[in-house]
């Protein structure tokens, strides 16, 4: 194998990650999603995935580029905090269950490692 499918395939392990870790709430949707923008970036700029349609998480973030997440909410002053929770609340509520469904399939497609038989002993 080489490095740069080595860096596809830790770059495939993290994006299953990240998914468990959203639908375990490890991480909140907003920054779980931006990492999955991140890792599917990184997949495809050296070989995209095939047979799946991991649209959601643009659509997602899209949807969300005008709020604050992560660290950037710092930034804000509480009052206007508080104001963009009712669209953060609306989008989240909107996305969550099909961001949900599509981690899944994403851990399910590519969660279980391959692993060869053991050679047999004569």
């Amino acid at each position: 194998m080489d490095f740069l499918e080595q860096q596809r395939q830790k770059h495939i392990k993290q994006l299953v990650s990240n998914s468990r870790a959203i639908i375990s709430n490890q991480v909140g949707l907003p920054l779980g999603v931006l990492k999955m923008n991140k890792y599917i970036n990184w997949i495809g700029n050296i070989k995209p995935l095939e047979n799946i349609d991991l649209e959601i998480f643009s659509t997602y973030y899209i949807n969300m580029d005008d709020l604050p997440i992560g660290t950037e909410r710092l930034e804000w002053s509480i009052e206007k905090l508080i104001e963009f929770e009712e669209a953060f609340d609306a989008n989240n509520k909107f996305f969550r269950a099909d961001v949900l469904r599509k981690c899944r399939e994403i851990i399910d497609k590519f969660g279980s490692e391959t692993t060869t038989e053991p050679e047999k002993e004569d």
